[in-house]
């Protein structure tokens, strides 16, 4: 058995899907075999592997939970930050009226030029 303390989460899936294939093999030697020292046997490796597996899968729920329970809490935290720059930016400001007919005014003077004749040299 293994500490789980020391394996990442991928070690930690790859070791659970190692000892769920051990307790299939042990269950079909079980049945394979006969007589009461062959079953006793089988019966206390198989109970070792489920225990460990129940110990690892049990180790890898609470690290996920608290994986979870992080993203949660960081999450509101990221809204509160987004909400404040949002709040800071103004609307753009709207053009009066005069200003309007201003530029109006300076783009019909400018239509109205004639275009330059090139000198020639």
């Amino acid at each position: 058995m293994t500490n789980g303390s020391t394996l990442s989460l991928p070690e930690m899936e790859d070791r659970i899907a190692i000892l769920r294939d051990n307790i299939r093999q042990l269950t079909e030697q079980a049945a394979a075999f006969s007589g009461a020292a062959d079953e006793a046997r089988n019966a206390d490796r198989i109970a070792a592997q489920q225990a460990e597996l129940d110990r690892l899968v049990a180790e890898r729920d609470a690290i996920l939970a608290r994986r979870a329970a992080a993203a949660r809490s960081a999450k509101p935290a990221a809204k509160k930050v987004a909400k404040k720059k949002t709040a800071k930016k103004s609307p753009p400001k709207k053009k009066s009226a005069k200003k309007k007919k201003k530029t109006a005014a300076k783009k019909a003077k400018k239509k109205k030029k004639a275009p330059r004749k090139k000198k020639r040299r």
